[in-house]
């Protein structure tokens, strides 16, 4: 194995002409220099220089080398400038995978702040139930899932993987606007027994499930779609009852439903789940952006479904 830096002394020997000259720009002593060649001859099998009056010049050999040692140096220069950039968020890149609810009501505000405060930085997106993030994020095809989990559901991330709590995303129930339900005082989710139910993914359907086993009885899922539009329009044209979360509606609340407050819906904790250990600045400062655009975002939207 040929030593670069005793590759970066020959090539200093060989643009000055001499072992002497070369020790004075390196500060080394003219035998340190001498016995760095040396040394590099003997890794190279073969002498690198010869004596030339006063000073030395390249075999044949040595001046291969100092070519190729040239051309290291030169994309080792490169690659420093790449890592600075990357370091300061002059360049990098971000693949995340996400669920359509964060990637319409989370995502879009993030990017932007993100590209405002570091415009060479890109991110690719690909939308993705949590299960399928979590794989994809397993198998090092993207670097942050954003995901959510209910209350019932046991947290995604393993010893390999952190998650770091973004929001809570409140359920809320949706009856067409006519439905006794929306105007009850009380009302109680045990009150739609026997309705028929459209519901999304499969952890929300699971959810129901365990929200209305709770509450006493078995929810009859007529519909299944993950298209939140679609639901809330089965919802208003009388054909189901829904219960969907507050950032769904924040995104789209079609005319003709009701939300009338029931608690006993739960909650959804929304998170992004991403390698353990250090974190490359890109990701680190997407990680910020969704962090602080989660805290706005569901705040604005609770308040406004409550309104």
């Amino acid at each position: 194995m040929l030593d670069l830096h005793r590759g970066r002394i020959l090539r200093e020997v060989a643009r000055l002409g001499s072992m002497t000259a070369a020790a004075r720009a390196l500060s080394y002593t003219q035998p340190a220099v001498s016995h760095h060649i040396a040394r590099l001859e003997a890794e190279a099998g073969t002498p690198l220089v010869v004596r030339h009056g006063r000073g030395v010049r390249l075999t044949e050999a040595g001046r291969i080398l100092v070519e190729h040692v040239e051309d290291v140096l030169a994309r080792m220069d490169d690659a420093q400038e790449q890592i600075a950039a990357i370091a300061g968020l002059r360049a990098g890149r971000v693949r995340v995978a996400v669920f359509p609810t964060a990637a319409g009501a989370l995502l879009p505000d993030a990017l932007a702040r993100l590209a405002g405060r570091a415009p060479g930085v890109s991110v690719t997106l690909v939308d993705a139930e949590p299960p399928e993030a979590l794989a994809l994020l397993r198998a090092g095809d993207t670097d942050i899932a954003v995901v959510f989990r209910y209350e019932h559901t046991p947290p995604d991330a393993d010893a390999r993987f952190r998650e770091v709590a973004l929001a809570e995303d409140p359920l809320r129930l949706l009856v067409p606007a006519g439905h006794p339900l929306a105007a009850a005082a009380a009302p109680r989710l045990a009150d739609l027994a026997g309705q028929r139910w459209a519901s999304g993914c499969a952890r929300c359907r699971d959810h129901l499930r365990w929200a209305c086993g709770r509450a006493g009885f078995v929810p009859d899922i007529a519909f299944a779609t993950e298209d939140h539009v679609a639901v809330q329009r089965l919802v208003a044209r009388g054909l189901a009852v829904t219960a969907l979360p507050a950032l769904a509606l924040g995104l789209h609340t079609e005319p003709g439903v009701a939300v009338p407050d029931v608690p006993a819906m739960g909650t959804r904790r929304i998170s992004a789940v991403v390698a353990a250990g250090p974190r490359p600045p890109a990701v680190a400062a997407l990680l910020d952006e969704l962090t602080a655009v989660s805290t706005v975002s569901t705040a604005a939207v609770g308040q406004a479904v409550a309104d």
